[in-house]
């Protein structure tokens, strides 16, 4: 099938704001009596339901006020220059905005995303964003990758993902698109989800070299 776009997921695939959203999350907890654990960061990795997650072990705090209190600590922190691409990212999605039309897909809030694609300079290359306020059924659900084909005009099956999470790469696989995994430490482990990854890469760098390979044998198929 053709590819005729390119749809990322924003963090730990482009932007490197892993350990930030921990700290702030463990600083909300903390100001709300949780004691944030290893285990609970392990548990809401790619999801978005996070915010019931953390306010379920929190006193007297919503799942809208914990989301509202971890942006505002994120956009704080990218306004601050806390946190910024991971290396080789910036030229992967140039090359991919090259390619085709570009799209992130994030389970993360929308005043989060904007301010962070705004901050890498992201916002250049994106025609479409995907946030997790705009879709009921987050990540792993497919509903997050097929609202962007649809807001890209394109059967999901002309699109290329690119994760980094367990739960993205299964929701990009059940919405019917080529994955392109940059696994991270944890889902480099996970045999079972890396089986639905048709394409791997070690980092950025690496995934250009994918996705120029993948293009250019798109080309010669169609010639």
């Amino acid at each position: 099938m053709t590819l005729l776009a390119t749809v990322f997921d924003l963090d730990d695939t482009l932007v490197d704001s892993a350990a930030t959203w921990n700290q702030v999350i463990r600083t909300v907890a903390a100001r709300h009596d949780h004691v944030w654990t290893r285990a609970d960061w392990a548990a809401i990795q790619g999801t978005s339901t996070w915010g019931t997650y953390l306010a379920e072990r929190c006193r007297g705090l919503t799942p809208e006020r914990a989301v509202s209190e971890c942006v505002d600590g994120m956009v704080d922190a990218i306004a601050r220059g806390a946190f910024g691409m991971l290396p080789g990212a910036a030229e992967l999605v140039a090359l991919a905005a090259e390619l085709g039309p570009v799209g992130l897909v994030s389970a993360s809030p929308r005043r989060y995303v904007r301010a962070a694609a705004s901050a890498s300079g992201l916002m250049r290359h994106v025609q479409v964003i995907v946030t997790g306020d705009d879709v009921t059924n987050g990540k792993p659900a497919p509903d997050p990758y097929l609202l962007a084909a649809r807001k890209l005009g394109l059967d999901p099956a002309h699109c290329l993902a690119v994760e980094d999470s367990g739960s993205g790469i299964r929701s990009a696989h059940a919405a019917g698109m080529t994955v392109l995994a940059i696994p991270n430490a944890t889902t480099a482990r996970d045999a079972e989800v890396l089986k639905l990854a048709a394409h791997q890469a070690s980092d950025a760098r690496v995934a250009a070299k994918e996705i120029c390979q993948l293009w250019v044998n798109v080309y010669a198929l169609s010639r």
